[in-house]
């Protein structure tokens, strides 16, 4: 459940993760899909992550525009850190550049994740003055935000947030 959609100005900020390239299937809840796969994997390593910048952990998606939908991506499992120390192996550095964002806050269990990046592309975004400004283009991240406020995946009270990067929209000269 949507409970906040707010605009955010956020500076540029670092992270420290793994990165696989997804092939989504939707035909599998969030809480089973291979980026959850991906988050089991990466939590076991979180402690090897150094200069880490409190509880705040990350799931970047880096999209190609023109690529078709359900092409595969690449989706990067992160935590935030507040100085660069060794990178430990099989992880990368990202540095996230500072942009504005439309953020929507969900409330509920993991699985309902989905309904949320629904309600951006075909409602929110189409219906605003704002286009996406993110992608391979821009260098600019769409990304979930898990911090203590996300608990488990079937705990309806847990909250995330999810982060697109906008501009506003173009006006033609006439």
């Amino acid at each position: 459940m949507i409970i906040e959609t707010k605009i955010v100005e956020k500076p540029a900020f670092t992270v420290v993760g793994i990165t696989e390239t997804i092939q989504f299937d939707s035909s599998l809840p969030a809480s089973e899909n291979t980026i959850a796969k991906l988050w089991g994997r990466f939590g076991k390593r979180i402690p090897e992550v150094s200069g880490q910048l409190g509880w705040r952990s990350f799931g970047l998606m880096l999209q190609n525009p023109s690529n078709p939908p359900g092409a595969p991506f690449d989706y990067t499992a992160a935590v935030q850190i507040n100085e660069v120390g060794d990178i430990p192996e099989g992880m990368i550095l990202i540095e996230v550049p500072a942009a504005r964002y439309i953020v929507l806050t969900l409330r509920g269990p993991l699985d309902g994740i989905s309904d949320g990046f629904g309600h951006f592309w075909g409602h929110l975004l189409p219906n605003s003055p704002y286009e996406y400004d993110g992608g391979i283009g821009t260098g600019k991240y769409e990304f979930e935000f898990y911090d203590q406020r996300y608990t488990q995946p079937d705990d309806s009270n847990s909250e995330i947030d999810l982060y697109f990067p906008i501009r506003a929209k173009e006006t033609e000269l006439k």
